[in-house]
């Protein structure tokens, strides 16, 4: 029995402190060469997913930003729809009708404003210009393209509409049911971005899971292990101990 038995104990001892206190297991690469290769790429790819599921939840928090401006331009149209009825009133005078387009005028100076000024994170949103703009939806980047419809008076075809002389009313119905297919394409794209984050979600959960078996510390095994240590080297350094005793007693019989 000598020192350096003594001290490779202690080494291990202390290795197992090390793995109860951090509770990873492979505190070194030379503790499960394949254990720790696995365990890397299941941490790369459970950190991709909670990127992902970030970047997913943005991304609904902006489609429900679109669908709150486009439910109130739904309201302001269907408010130009009644005074649009109204005003076919024959018994109506022009002047009837001059007040009722300056209302209408309103409404359309905020439909034309939620088009122009609806933003998330500096984007606009109803003007036309969001278009194609990919999602990173997956751990490695992928995902689906984004699209919101332009709502602005232009595109609604309703720019310039006026009750003050001849008028379709139809026009007004199709600008309505042109916001209303766009609030539907937002609740689609809405419901597939959360069916996606469950996934994700759920992915990470069993990686994580994954993970934990191989690189986790078993704290039973572990502290078993650190008391068989610290019963090894309280015999050894007792044997060591031992063994200088006689060695001295040996010299004493000499001298």
């Amino acid at each position: 029995m000598n020192d350096s038995e003594v001290i490779t104990l202690k080494i291990q001892a202390y290795d197992v402190y090390s793995q109860i206190a951090s509770g990873n297991r492979l505190t070194s690469a030379s503790k499960d060469p394949a254990g720790l290769a696995i365990s890397e790429k299941l941490n790369s790819q459970i950190k991709g997913n909670e990127q992902a599921q970030k970047n997913i939840e943005s991304s609904q928090d902006l489609l429900r930003t679109a669908e709150g401006s486009l439910n109130n331009i739904s309201d302001s149209l269907l408010r130009v729809k009644e005074l649009a009825v109204q005003a076919s009133n024959g018994i109506l005078t022009n002047d009837d009708k001059s007040i009722i387009q300056k209302e209408i005028n309103s409404l359309f100076d905020t439909i034309q404003s939620s088009a122009q000024n609806t933003e998330f994170n500096g984007m606009k949103l109803l003007d036309g210009s969001f278009t194609d703009k990919t999602l990173g939806a997956g751990a490695n980047g992928q995902g689906t393209v984004m699209q919101l419809e332009n709502t602005s008076l232009e595109s609604l075809g309703i720019k310039g509409f006026s009750v003050e002389g001849n008028f379709d009313i139809g026009k007004i119905d199709e600008a309505i049911n042109k916001v209303n297919a766009a609030r539907s394409q937002i609740g689609a794209q809405d419901n597939g971005l959360q069916a996606n984050l469950n996934n994700t979600q759920a992915s990470t959960i069993q990686q994580t899971a994954s993970r934990a078996t191989i690189a986790d510390t078993d704290l039973a095994k572990s502290m078993m292990e650190l008391n068989k240590q610290r019963i090894l080297e309280q015999y050894q350094f007792s044997a060591l101990q031992k063994q200088k005793n006689l060695e001295s007693e040996k010299l004493g019989l000499l001298v």
